[in-house]
């Protein structure tokens, strides 16, 4: 079995230098697949010949969102300044759905991988045809509100509502009901993940405080958490450094790289975000080289959150906490 020095840092990110802009399009992302070039590991941790997982989210938020507003410039609100729609900036979001979702979608099949897609229900409506392709192509289709607006400052009463008819678009649109729930912004409040165990919610991922996913108590019963991460969110690194694409990838690898290492003795996890309005070609391309890049070391499953979150509820060396944060 390897001590993970196989896969150290240099070499992983040297692969993928080397590999430019050639694309393999053969590989599977499936436990089935891991299990034929994996031992097996230490009980508990995963499936059967699985090391490390990677978890990835594409966030379709574009369509749900308020329409975006320019100020008249030089005259304040209070001395009657007035706002205008800034069309301009709203053609970003119709690249979400015109654009984006599709190269995803497409560069999903070409690496064989099913994804978590975490829908910001209004904003489908845009291509409910798209959004039904989403579950089509096997993808779990997740919630994300009923708009890509906030929720923490509403009653429970009215969050819940606002959770729940979001859960009813997604499932006319896509055919799924939802088990996994993100709030805009992962701005949650005091009553998100009470509302989610009560409304039978399998997990959230407004977390971000293991590198695993975990069990809480909620309302007396299991929930699972699945954490989420900023670093390796594209929108996050997107505002930090526009256009900088060379500084994601590096990111990716060397997570990629330190996780797979620790997974040799523990559980651990890879959580990578996307969005619909920031899937651009060459930020997907360079995605698309990390993951075929990934899928050739051993143990490397690319899953869907529901599935290890169904795995971690029934696992039993998950890390329980007696309640949420």
């Amino acid at each position: 079995m390897s001590d993970g020095s196989d896969v150290t840092r240099r070499a992983f990110v040297a692969g993928s230098t080397m590999l430019g802009g050639g694309m393999l399009m053969a590989q599977t992302g499936g436990p089935a697949a891991a299990q034929t070039n994996a031992p097996a590991r230490a009980a508990g941790h995963w499936p059967e010949g699985v090391r490390l997982p990677i978890t990835i989210s594409m966030m379709w938020e574009a369509g749900a969102e308020p329409m975006p507003m320019i100020q008249q410039r030089f005259v304040p609100p209070e001395a009657g300044g007035k706002s205008y729609p800034d069309l301009a900036t709203y053609t970003e979001a119709q690249y979400g759905w015109r654009e984006g979702i599709p190269r995803l979608l497409d560069m999903f099949d070409r690496r064989k991988i099913k994804v978590s897609a975490f829908l910001a229900a209004k904003g489908l409506t845009m291509r409910p045809e798209l959004a039904k392709e989403i579950a089509q192509r096997g993808h779990e289709c997740a919630a994300h509100g009923i708009t890509h607006t906030p929720e923490f400052h509403l009653s429970r009463e009215d969050e819940t509502k606002f959770i729940m008819d979001g859960v009813a678009l997604v499932e006319q649109l896509t055919g799924q009901h939802p088990v996994g729930y993100n709030t805009e912004g992962v701005w949650r409040s005091a009553n998100t993940i009470s509302i989610l165990q009560e409304q039978g919610f399998l997990y959230h991922i407004d977390d971000f405080s293991r590198d695993e996913p975990f069990v809480a108590t909620v309302n007396g019963k299991p929930f699972v958490i699945m954490p989420y991460t900023r670093h390796l969110n594209d929108l996050q690194h997107y505002y930090l450094a526009p256009g900088d694409v060379v500084g994601y990838e590096r990111t990716l690898h060397e997570e990629f790289a330190a996780l797979y290492a620790e997974a040799e003795s523990k559980r651990r996890m890879m959580v990578i975000s996307f969005h619909d309005k920031l899937a651009r070609p060459a930020r997907v391309r360079i995605v698309e080289t990390f993951i075929e890049q990934a899928q050739k070391q051993k143990g490397v499953w690319f899953a869907r959150k529901d599935e290890l979150a169904k795995f971690v509820l029934e696992s039993p060396s998950s890390i329980h906490e007696p309640e949420a944060t």
